[in-house]
Order: structure tokens, then sequence, then C-alpha cells
């Protein structure tokens, strides 16, 4: 094509290219030159050579018609079926978490019961004396080794795949859920051939050693639940007002001390490695709720929930009842009723949009209140469920165990974070008042109808400062409080999931952290449960090494708020030091980790002689842990 006019060149060219390559020279663009109807440059004018113009991006062809509709075509624009999720593996090795007491009918004194053990303690061990020359009962460490011993060692794994799939019925409408399989299940837990309940036993496996599968999880039957547990059901449905939501759901707010929903929040802190969805929590808060929450007003949202906190027994478990076997049940009554409504206002900005702003050099701001207000007027001296199915579980034996409550709580919960450049500020604030109007069918120690009032309150501030150019290198503190009482349990339990505290002079004054909320490995984690009646600071720092590798160590100091309520009446709990080794992609969605802790126990946790009548003073001593974690995160 030498010495062609270069017009004829791209003809030629315009009629062989793919699209492509017409995008790109703009004689072959319908309306470019050449094309009818387009305008040409004025006699004399010659053009200056240079790069061609790009292509406006989607440009409809005039010279074809366009595409008529078809029936369902915004439905097909959108994604009916999203699933978001994660499969979870963890490995534990605990020991002396127990702090050297162990379960043991010899310990019971004539004036105090059973001396109880803080942790779970290998169940070999029970009543064992750990001196080799007493009558240890066999599988005990000093029956097994011949020599002065105790088990304070367990092993363990456990596994959870969360799925929650959401259905987009249209652009404005939802449905949500979160469904777990095989719930925190214990790797090796149920082998074909074991049972908790009276089962007949396989003769092909009859005993543990010649079990060669692993059976499904069944309430009752091999397990204390099934392999799948629905948690949350809602829908959502965006109105010109607003976002309308009603079902069960999960419950979050700041930074989750008080309110948490177990996966991390939509306010997760951008603190490094670590931040984004809590892939290590266990419990998470859910509300039936109808709600409303307005649109964004000024960057700050409005939203007001009406939540059935409490029904009491239903219509399903009273014998006889007129509707058993037919699917529809009620409450029992109306009296029994926990109502509980729930305003929270305030602004929250999305994640992104905050590390947008800050990469930008601006100061951001968020904060909000969570107000809650509860109230129950009577309530049940039972748990009804434990005669299901009897003669006594009929309406006249449950109006029979009415007991009035006349309760009235607020819970008041302030937060606020602050992002610029390289720091992070964050705290929060919650308090429980109210007033119970009896509590006699719970603590037989306080009188019929005499009036307990509440006052607790707990905070938490927490910082984070990045260095270097890369920020790779993070500095964190961390305090926080939980009021407490005078009140103990008999037993010297101190998990507050476990111990039994009666009011002190008709006032509760014990204040607890979510147990989702994170402080260490072993004090707050295992053996309390959560932050209660205790004070601690929390210093670390983090370092990424690469981009998706890093590392972190924490030291931890914890303190008790009233001395009274722990065994050993002192004000040190104990110093905790933790180490971490991280590793997150989050394009492939794929974390792990490993971690080691170890607490030396102070004297707040020990158990002294002239309290327990034991017969030596208990120190705790130093407890370790070592775990392990892998995870696969997907979305949608």
């Amino acid at each position: 094509m030498v010495g062609m006019p270069r017009i004829q060149v791209l003809v030629v060219v315009a009629m062989f290219a793919p699209s492509v390559a017409r995008a790109q020279f703009g004689g072959s663009r319908p309306g470019g030159p050449g094309a009818p109807g387009a305008p040409t440059a004025p006699p004399g004018e010659t053009k200056e050579e240079g790069p061609a113009e790009a292509a406006p991006e989607a440009e409809q062809n005039p010279l074809l018609p366009p595409l008529p509709s078809w029936p369902q075509q915004s439905q097909k624009t959108l994604q009916f079926f999203q699933l978001s999720g994660y499969m979870r593996f963890r490995w534990y090795f605990l020991h002396n978490l127990n702090l050297g007491v162990f379960d043991s009918p010899q310990m019971d004194t004539s004036h105090n019961p059973i001396l109880r053990s803080p942790f779970p303690t290998p169940s070999s061990d029970y009543g064992s004396s750990g001196v080799a020359t007493d009558n240890n009962p066999p599988g005990s460490c000093a029956a097994t080794s011949g020599s002065n011993c105790r088990n304070d060692s367990l092993n363990s794994a456990d596994m959870r795949l969360r799925l929650e799939p959401t259905i987009n019925v249209s652009e404005q409408v939802r449905v949500k859920a979160q469904v777990d399989v095989f719930d925190n299940l214990v790797l090796g837990s149920t082998p074909n051939g074991y049972f908790l309940t009276r089962g007949s036993v396989p003769q092909n496996a009859p005993t543990a050693v010649f079990s060669n599968s692993q059976d499904s999880p069944e309430s009752g039957v091999n397990g204390l639940w099934s392999s799948i547990r629905a948690k949350r059901a809602w829908a959502e449905v965006q109105t010109p007002f607003g976002l309308i939501a009603f079902g069960r759901m999960g419950n979050h707010f700041g930074t989750g001390m008080s309110v948490n929903d177990g996966g991390g929040g939509a306010q997760a802190s951008r603190a490094g490695l670590e931040s984004g969805p809590c892939l290590d929590c266990d419990y998470g808060q859910n509300v039936d709720r109808l709600s409303f929450e307005t649109k964004r007003i000024w960057s700050h949202t409005l939203r007001f929930s009406w939540d059935f906190a409490a029904s009491g027994p239903t219509t399903q478990i009273i014998r006889p009842t007129p509707v058993l076997g037919q699917g529809v049940f009620y409450d029992s009554d109306r009296l029994l009723g926990v109502g509980q409504w729930t305003l929270v206002i305030g602004r929250f900005d999305k994640r992104e949009d905050i590390k947008e702003r800050v990469d930008a050099g601006k100061v951001v701001l968020n904060y909000g209140a969570y107000l809650s207000y509860r109230q129950q007027d009577w309530s049940l001296s039972y748990n009804p469920g434990q005669t299901v199915g009897t003669a006594d579980n009929t309406a006249q034996t449950l109006q029979l165990a009415l007991a009035p409550r006349h309760a009235l709580i607020f819970l008041p919960n302030l937060w606020g974070s602050l992002d610029w450049k390289k720091l992070h500020l964050e705290m929060e604030a919650a308090m429980v008042v109210g007033n119970i109007g009896n509590l006699s069918d719970v603590y037989p120690t306080l009188k019929p109808n005499q009036s307990t009032l509440i006052v607790a309150g707990g905070f938490v501030a927490k910082g984070a400062y990045a260095l270097l150019r890369d920020s790779s290198l993070k500095l964190h503190a961390e305090v926080g409080f939980a009021s407490g009482d005078d009140s103990e349990d008999g037993s010297a339990l101190v998990n507050f999931q476990n111990a039994v505290r009666a009011p002190v002079n008709n006032r509760i004054g014990r204040f607890q952290f979510d147990p989702d909320y994170h402080v260490d490995l072993i004090l707050f984690r295992r053996i309390l449960g959560a932050v209660s009646n205790a004070a601690y600071y929390k210093v670390g720092a983090s370092y990424d090494l690469l981009e998706r590798f890093g590392v972190r160590a924490d030291l931890i100091h914890a303190m008790a708020v009233r001395p009274v309520g722990y065994p050993g009446n002192a004000p040190n709990l104990g110093v905790e030091l933790d180490a971490k080794i991280l590793y997150k992609n989050e394009d492939e969605g794929f974390y792990a980790g490993l971690a080691y802790g170890v607490l030396f126990s102070l004297d707040g946790l020990g158990i002294r002689r002239d309290i327990y009548s034991v017969p030596n003073t208990i120190s705790g001593g130093i407890a370790q842990t070592l775990q392990a974690w892998l995870a696969v995160k997907f979305d949608k």
C-alpha cells in the first residue's frame, strides 16, 4: 500500500480490523472523519498529526436500533443469591489454667462447699491428691506414672463452618441469615459407636479404638446440639425514608465491649494486620427485632428498634394444650415478657471511607450513642424447660410459679473514634442502671419483695500509632475497667458463666464486657471468661514483616476493682505476656496464626487457707497456652 493516500489506508483498515482496533482510529467510528454527516476540516487547514483521541466508553452505534427490553430485565442485572462466611480450624494446648486447684471431694468442709477449679481439668485426676503413695483413682497421673504428679494439661482442636447467605429479592428488598455447620465441634468427638443417650452400640465399633468414621452430631444422641445451627434470619427493606429490618439479627455497637455480634461489626478499627472480621470469636449477640433506620442526614444515622428480649414459656410446652402438634404456638402469658426499646444515633462511616479520608490528610471523627431500656413485671421462679413433657408442666403449675419482678433497667452506651494520619484513638463507656423489685426466688438470701439497685459500668480506651514510612511498625496501648462488688462465689469460682454471686446490701455493681471482646489469651479469655470486676492496662507492638505477614507482642497487667470478689482477696490478679505470628491474604481469603501466652498469676487468684479451710494456701502459679488457627474466608 505504498503511495496510497492516508484516507484510503484508513478505510481499508476499518473494513478488516476488529472492534477493539476501530476504537483506536478516529476515521473508523460512526461520526468520525469520512463518515456520513461528519464535519470536515475547512479547506487549507491541515490537522496536526498526533495520538488519536480515545473513544468514548460504551458508545452506541446510531445505525443500529436499540435492543428492546424484556420481562424481568431488571432482575437479571441483580445477583439473586450471594454467600459469605468462613471455615476455620483451631488447635489448643493449655497448661495449668486450673491454677493449681483440682475438683476434689476431699476439699469439702463443714462450713464451705466443695472447692471448684477455675478451669476444666483432666477428668482422670478428679479426686487425686497427686501423691503416688495415696489411693489415687485409676488413670490419674500419680497412679499411671507411679510418681507424685498431676496432669495440668489439656489438648484440643475444633472447627466451624459459618454460612451467611443473602437473597436479593430486588435492589431494595433482601433476606439474610447466619447458619453454623459443626459449630465449634471438637474434632474426634463423635466417633461411630459413641452415644450420650442409651443407644445400640454397633458391634464393629464396640469401643473407640475400633472407630473408623465420625458420625454427624445429633442433639441428645451424640452431642448437645445438632450439626447445623441456624442462628439468624432477617429481612431488610429499603424505603424512600430509610431501612426497615425485622427478624433475628446480630447486634453490635462501637468497639464491641458491651454489644458485640461476634463478627467484628461494621466498625472494625484499622489497627493493623489483625483488623477486620473476628475469625476467632465464639459467641455473638442476637436480637429478635423490628427496627427502622433513617437514611443518612448530614452524615448521621438514627435507628429505633423494638426488641423481643424474652417472652417466657410458650404454649408449645404447656400440658395439656389445644394447639399441640398444630405447628402454631403463642406466648403463654403476656405478663412474662421482657420488652426492650433501643435508640442508636451517631456517625458511623465505613472502613473504606475512613481510609480514603485519612489518606487525604483529613481528621476523621466517628461517634455514637446506644440507648436501651427494658422492663419486666413478672417472671417464673424456675426454668420450665426442666419439666417439659411431665404432668407438672401445666398451666396451673406455671401460674403458681409466677414471681413478681418489677424490673426497670436503662443501658446507655457512648462511643467515639478519631483517625488522623498514623494515629487511631477509640473509646467506649457503658452503664447499667436500674431497679429490680424482687429477686428472692433467684437469691434465697434476699427477702421477698426486697428492692435491688443496679449501678454498674465500664469503659475501654485504646490507641495505635504507626511508625516508619510504610506504617509497618505500630505501637498499641489500651486500658479497661469494669466495676464490681463484694460478692464472691462460695466455691471460689471466678468465671462469669459459672460463679454464683448474690447481691450485697441490696445492690448489684458488677459489670462485664462481652466475652467476644478479646484482651488476652488466658486470664480474661479463658479463666475469667470476660473482663468483670477488673481493671487492666495493655501495651504492645506489632510489625508487618511483609504485606501479609506480621508479628505482635503484648503485656497485660490485670487488677481487681473489688478484691473481696476474688478468692485471694488481693488486688493483683496477674501479669500476662502474649505473642502472635499472623498471616493474612485477603485476596485469596486465607488466614493463619500461631500464638503463645504465659500468665503469672498473683495473690488475687490464689486460694487462702484461712478463708476456704484448705490444708495449705494455693498459689495460682504459671499458666501457659500455645494456639494455632487456620481460616478461609469467602465473600459473595
